[in-house]
């Protein structure tokens, strides 16, 4: 059993790249997905919904992912040797015909930035998709472990509350057949009296107080609530997305014990059927975090 919301993040690094991926999950009822990545992964985002969807089988899953150069690029210097050239023979013709003495420096020409330029080369980011896979690889491996630890912490919270309602059933049961004995002992008692003086077919006396004893048979209820308290346990110990069966059953068991409580004609057992919801209603709560 694992639950459905839990948090991810992950850092890979490597030839001056860092990509981050954080992976939020939270509660819903179907499988919903957003991603947020580089503008340049687009080819890429199909893999990564089918490497998500492979491990979250349901509610709704965020994604962010970043990628960030943290190494100065290469880089090189430029020069403009030709320009050079045109500018130091510029300079001397202009001075031979200004009868100017000297000669042209390397600082007539050092601030000229059309003649040196730095440039930098572009870094290869072919390999940011693939540490990004990485990185939510990695992530998703932080999130299951999150989610199977809360889904231990559901599991043991369900099966404490199973074993409560199992508890009950025999006080139930119990409860049950006394409630029955005095519906028809009241209901002889109540027939003698308005037959007193009259004659008294046993027999059809017997029928009558058997079928009004019915409208307090809980039986057939106790029987299914039984049922489906068995296949929640197994259900507690089976691997895989199981929120959708146990969020069935409990809907079932919550049926049950309703129908048990109309019949019910003794407080008892009434305050029974109450405490069985009670249980019954909390892990229909918890189940909607079960994915």
């Amino acid at each position: 059993m694992r639950s459905m919301t839990g948090f991810g993040r992950a850092l890979v690094e490597r030839n001056g790249i860092q990509v981050t991926a954080e992976i939020r999950a939270l509660n819903q009822r179907f499988f919903e997905l957003k991603l947020s990545l580089p503008r340049s992964w687009g080819e890429y985002e199909a893999e990564i919904r089918k490497l998500i969807q492979n491990r979250v089988a349901r509610g709704r899953v965020e994604l962010f992912v970043k990628a960030v150069s943290v190494r100065a690029p290469a880089a090189r210097l430029q020069v403009n040797e030709k320009l050079a050239n045109q500018y130091v023979e510029q300079l001397r013709r202009l001075a031979k015909r200004l009868h100017l003495n000297g000669s042209p420096g390397i600082e007539a020409i050092l601030n000229r930035p059309e003649i040196f330029h730095v440039v930098e080369e572009e870094r290869d980011a072919s390999d940011a998709p693939r540490l990004g896979l990485e990185a939510i690889q990695r992530a998703l491996k932080v999130l299951d472990l999150e989610r199977m630890r809360e889904g231990t912490s559901l599991r043991k919270d369900f099966s404490a509350r199973v074993k409560k309602i199992r508890t009950a059933i025999p006080k139930i049961e119990r409860l049950s057949e006394q409630t029955r004995a005095e519906i028809m002992k009241t209901f002889q008692t109540r027939v003698r009296e308005l037959l007193a003086n009259l004659p008294v077919n046993e027999k059809r006396l017997y029928e009558e107080a058997s079928a009004a004893s019915q409208h307090g048979d809980i039986s057939e209820e106790i029987t299914r609530l039984k049922t489906h308290l068995d296949g929640l346990h197994e259900l507690l110990g089976r691997a895989g997305p199981v929120g959708k069966s146990i969020e069935f059953l409990l809907q079932e068991i919550n049926r049950e014990v309703n129908t048990m409580g109309s019949k019910s004609q003794n407080a008892a057992l009434s305050h029974l059927t109450v405490a069985v919801k009670a249980e019954a209603e909390k892990m229909r709560e918890q189940v909607q975090n079960v994915e």
